[in-house]
């Protein structure tokens, strides 16, 4: 009498025989990946930030506090980081500002 269930041999193979199965074909059960997996990617350098602000001589967008707003970010990057905050802080109120009086 044997242990083993009815239809046995469509059963999945344990982890155990897929290993041992692997091994006895040259293959390791555990290799290592062919190419490195990449890592994260790098940090922005100051040289890869381009600037957001377009320049003078682009298109205004009609509304006077929009175009004040954003004409505010002309110089940004002159300035210390700690004024570079304050400075998109009080554009994105300003632009939300205008935003809530556009929706009513």
């Amino acid at each position: 009498m044997s242990d083993s269930t009815p239809g046995a041999s469509s059963a999945v193979p344990s982890p155990a025989a897929l290993a041992h199965a692997a091994t006895a074909h040259g293959t390791p059960a555990h290799s290592a990946p062919s190419a490195p997996l990449p890592g994260p990617p790098a940090a922005p350098t100051p040289a890869d930030v381009r600037p957001v602000v377009p320049p003078d001589d682009a298109i205004a967008t009609g509304d006077d506090a929009v175009d004040e707003a954003l004409g505010r970010l002309r110089d940004v990057a002159e300035l210390d980081l700690r004024a570079q905050l304050t400075t998109f802080e009080a554009v994105h109120g300003a632009l939300q500002d205008r935003l809530a009086d556009a929706e009513g």
